[in-house]
């Protein structure tokens, strides 16, 4: 087996602790050897599990410089949002792979600049810009992309709206309520929600009109967001993180023929029919419901392990990564579209122009 991938993790707090720590300490392509944090301490902690963990070269490094000066050759930057492009556009400077959690841009003119800083490292030294979206490998995606590429004859027909949802009375009391570090909902959850919708339809987006609100947290930013939108072929698009008790379906797939509801790991499936002969002269014709509810196979929110595997397939130049760059500036292109349109109240165009502009 080739040699590790040597590793460091910029920003050591919950999701660096939570969500990529778990995954590394147990993946063979991995080996960490730094960690840095603007609080110390965090990096000296994080550094401290990895090292008793197996990773025997692993420390914290007292400045991000000192860590690119090392022989890292992949970087994870989960800073706090507004630091995102700063950080990475550092990490691929050095030479470094980068991974980057979202929102991998504030904006589109910050995504526009570690594009470019991508394209440049890209031709000097061979490495790659990763956003990191793991919901786009979800199963529950899978499924929704199915219903659409089926058309007509799928199981609910075709498909002319998907809504996507997600919402909690969960109280925040970090950065992530600040406008100055790009916090609030939509950076935050915007990119899973959004980019799952998105990578289901596979085409532009070309109105936007949407609502934010601060309902209970504290700061300066939104809590609950709610997006509709139009595909270039007419198909709806709902986006929302709302503050409320989440019972609604986490997905509702509407076609000709039927819908589809997924929550978590089920799916459930509502395949109408019409008993005749017909009635032209009843109010509402009468329906038949083929229900089946069931188990929806694998991971709901994309197999973190696998994902990993894949980036070192990326880093070791056995294939492009799975998440293009020109999706993840429409998306940022997307987002900023429902900023605006709440801010203003105004419906957005997103132009052909915008949606293709070349990488």
């Amino acid at each position: 087996m080739a040699e590790r991938i040597k590793t460091a993790i910029i920003g050591c707090g919950k999701n660096a602790n939570e969500l990529h720590t778990p995954i590394l300490l147990r993946h063979p392509e991995f080996e960490v050897i730094g960690t840095y944090d603007i609080v110390a301490d965090r990096a000296e902690r994080l550094a401290k599990v990895f090292y008793l963990n197996g990773h025997k070269n692993c420390k914290a490094y007292p400045s991000r410089e000192a860590l690119l000066e090392s022989d890292v050759e992949y970087c994870i930057v989960l800073t706090d949002s507004h630091m995102h492009t700063e950080v990475a556009a550092a990490c691929l400077r050095a030479g470094k792979n980068v991974l980057i959690t979202k929102p991998w841009a504030k904006n589109s003119e910050d995504a526009a600049f570690i594009i470019e800083e991508s394209k440049k490292a890209k031709e000097k030294f061979g490495v790659s810009l990763m956003p990191f979206l793991p919901q786009n490998w979800g199963t529950d995606l899978e499924a929704v992309r199915k219903f659409v590429a089926d058309g007509e004859d799928g199981e609910i027909g075709k498909v002319y709206m998907i809504t996507r949802r997600a919402g909690t009375f969960g109280k925040r009391y970090d950065w992530q309520i600040y406008k100055k570090f790009a916090g609030g909902y939509l950076n935050n959850w915007g990119p899973h929600l959004l980019g799952q919708l998105m990578a289901a339809v596979d085409e532009p987006i070309v109105k936007v009109c949407a609502e934010k609100r601060q309902v209970i947290m504290d700061g300066d930013c939104e809590d609950t967001f709610v997006a509709n939108m139009k595909t270039e072929s007419g198909i709806i698009l709902r986006c929302e993180h709302c503050i409320m008790v989440d019972k609604l379906p986490h997905w509702i797939v509407q076609g000709s023929k039927g819908t589809a509801f997924i929550t978590d790991g089920t799916i459930d499936i509502h395949r109408i029919s019409y008993p005749g002969p017909i009635d032209p002269t009843a109010y509402r014709s009468k329906t038949n419901d083929d229900n089946t509810t069931g188990p929806l196979p694998g991971q709901y929110n994309g197999d973190r392990y696998s994902i990993y595997t894949h980036i070192a397939d990326v880093i070791r130049h056995n294939c492009d990564y799975a998440v293009p760059l020109t999706f993840t500036r429409n998306l940022t292109t997307v987002c900023d579209a429902i900023h605006k349109s709440a801010d203003t109240d105004e419906i957005i165009r997103i132009t052909p122009e915008e949606w293709n502009r070349p990488i």
